[in-house]
């Protein structure tokens, strides 16, 4: 058990991975990865679910929260930077990726479940 608020978030923000919704905070990618988190998109959902948070904290926890999901992956979330544009103005923005090759531990993946034993048929009448 930690008491670091980025750590602690970090495990929420995994949590919502898998949350599909009008709302999510994930985003699915596109052949190479698997789905993607952007710092924005973080840092809004922060001010949403955190009370007495100010914009200017909640990217900065944002920032750090990112740097602890990147660090308890064991790599296994990339981290990239790019361009992004807004309202005229050019910002670099952290993206976080799970790319689509990536094997998480305790993750059951479709190919898991094909090797399961088959049942026999049952006779009815």
């Amino acid at each position: 058990m930690t008491n670091r608020k980025p750590d602690e978030l970090a495990g929420k923000v995994w949590g919502e991975r898998d949350e599909a919704g009008r709302y999510s905070l994930w985003w699915r990618g596109s052949d190479e990865i698997r789905a993607y988190l952007d710092a924005s998109d973080l840092a809004e959902w922060i001010r949403l679910k955190e009370s007495g948070v100010s914009k200017k904290y909640s990217q900065e926890l944002a920032r750090r929260t990112m740097d602890a999901m990147h660090e308890l992956s064991n790599r296994r979330l990339g981290k990239i930077k790019r361009q992004r544009s807004k309202n005229g103005l050019c910002y670099q923005e952290t993206r976080l990726v799970l790319k689509a090759d990536v094997e998480l531990p305790g993750e059951v993946t479709s190919n898991d479940t094909d090797d399961s034993p088959t049942t026999d048929e049952v006779a009815g009448e």
